[in-house]
Order: C-alpha cells, then sequence, then structure tokens
C-alpha cells in the first residue's frame, strides 16, 4: 500500500468516525432531554470514552514514539 492509498484511509476512518460521533451527540442530548436523570449516564459514557481515545492515543505514541496530539495545532482548531 503506497503512502496515498494510505492517507485516503485515514481520512475515510477519520470521516466515519466522526459521522458515528455526530450520531452518539445527537442520541446523547435526545436522552438528556427526554429524561433529565441520564444526565449522569450520559456523561459518565461519554468520561469513558474521551477517556479510553486519549488513553489509546497515549499509549501507541509511546509504543511507536510518535505523539499525534503534538501534530495538531488546537489554535487553528474550529
Amino acid at each position: 500500500m503506497d503512502i496515498q492509498q494510505s492517507e485516503q484511509i485515514v481520512k475515510e476512518q477519520l470521516h466515519e468516525a466522526l459521522s458515528h460521533l455526530a450520531v452518539a451527540i445527537n442520541h446523547s442530548i435526545l436522552l438528556v432531554q427526554a429524561d433529565e436523570k441520564s444526565k449522569k449516564i450520559v456523561g459518565h459514557d461519554w468520561e469513558s470514552f474521551l477517556g479510553d481515545f486519549f488513553s489509546q492515543v497515549r499509549e501507541k505514541g509511546k509504543v511507536s514514539r510518535i505523539n499525534l496530539m503534538s501534530l495538531i495545532s488546537f489554535p487553528r482548531m474550529r
């Protein structure tokens, strides 16, 4: 697999992940709007997800010696 194919796979996977996150965000909002008591559960689910995500980035970074977070310019994000 060449570099362009790999770059395309990364773009496609990130786009798909963003699509799944949009669905999860919308359902989270609907759930909390329908039942205020679900805030705690929804919050816990998001904390768990984000914790797992950052943990994976950190661990893979240690193994590969590539810090993906350092590749991101947070001020330029919009």
